[in-house]
């Protein structure tokens, strides 16, 4: 084994436990440290791999480069979070797709249109074990398709960038779509979906609550629901409401709204949470798997609060989750 000097009178595994450390503590660090010696990169390229991120066309066509001199099983297993935040191109998209089977977190924030009208959802359906997935930005501004999402997600986050809140029945109002393609009944494609979030810019045209109603036909089980009206495992609904700056106290009073809703109708609705969204969905989405807090983790928290208190009698109306 060839190491720095530096380092030659320690044990191998001392040596290794220092440079893994080094990578997993800076991504910059770990790039160069595979530079180092092919041992050092035999230690750290697996924590390179780790959580790719790709943002420009640029950073796309590098890691397609990059994969193509790699192993296949070594892409296909050490890839388990993947954010590719750049409109393309689709090709090289699905190349990604098609070697990273194995990532268990994705985040898209390309057009699912585009993609699945050029290539298909077969690299989607392919992944192994797929457990979160994120349609961010534009990914579903002209439409989506279910089989897009992967057949084992259990935690999905939609980024609703054209619904309109005039109709809190249809808030995949896409053109050219009926009411029945653009209801909320679509999510029903996804029988082992456990946590949902939806990140919405409510208006002043319609009350932010109006949504409850339609949120709570989807949560198992409910006065109202035939059996196939809900999803039988869905455990949590998160609300991310969108807002700029300058509609700041509209947004917090959106979120208040929303929350005294779920409080209000009680039962299975408690499991309702609305909060701020993230002034960046794809850098939140990124710091979780980095080891940060979780996407769902606050209101995971406010749903076990609310249940506890609603079993002892105690649940407070006014309690609001921020």
């Amino acid at each position: 084994m060839s190491v720095p000097f530096v380092f030659s009178n320690l044990p191998v595994e001392l040596v290794r436990d220092v440079f893994e450390h080094a990578a997993h503590s800076d991504r910059a660090t770990a790039r160069n440290l595979t530079l180092v010696s092919s041992s050092v990169k035999h230690w750290t390229d697996p924590i390179l791999y780790d959580t790719v991120v790709l943002s420009t066309a640029r950073s796309l066509r590098a890691f397609v480069a990059a994969i193509a001199n790699k192993p296949s099983e070594f892409v296909h297993s050490r890839v388990r979070n993947l954010g590719i935040f750049t409109p393309g191109p689709m090709q090289s998209i699905d190349r990604v797709l098609s070697a990273c089977g194995g990532v268990q977190s994705l985040a898209c924030g390309f057009s699912l249109p585009s993609y699945m009208h050029t290539q298909g959802a077969q690299a989607v359906q392919a992944l192994k074990q797929p457990r979160e997935q994120h349609l961010l930005g534009v990914a579903c501004r002209d439409g989506w398709d279910a089989s897009l999402v992967g057949p084992t997600v259990t935690h999905l986050r939609i980024h609703l960038a054209s619904f309109d809140s005039s109709r809190p029945e249809a808030p995949f109002a896409f053109a050219n779509a009926s009411a029945q393609e653009a209801g909320w009944d679509r999510l029903k494609a996804l029988p082992f979906l456990t946590h949902l979030a939806i990140v919405y810019r409510p208006s002043g045209s319609t009350p932010p609550a109006a949504i409850i109603p339609h949120l709570a036909r989807l949560l198992p089980p409910h006065p109202d629901n035939e059996l196939d009206d809900c999803i039988s495992s869905l455990q949590l609904i998160l609300v991310q409401v969108a807002g700029a700056k300058k509609d700041a106290s509209f947004a917090g009073e959106a979120i208040k709204s929303l929350n005294a809703a779920a409080l209000s109708a009680g039962g299975q609705v408690l499991r309702i949470v609305a909060e701020a969204a993230p002034s960046s969905a794809a850098r939140q989405w990124e710091d979780s798997v980095r080891g940060g807090q979780s996407v769902w983790e606050r209101a995971e928290a406010a749903v076990q609060k609310r249940l506890t208190a609603s079993k002892s009698g105690t649940l407070p109306h006014h309690i609001v989750q921020h």
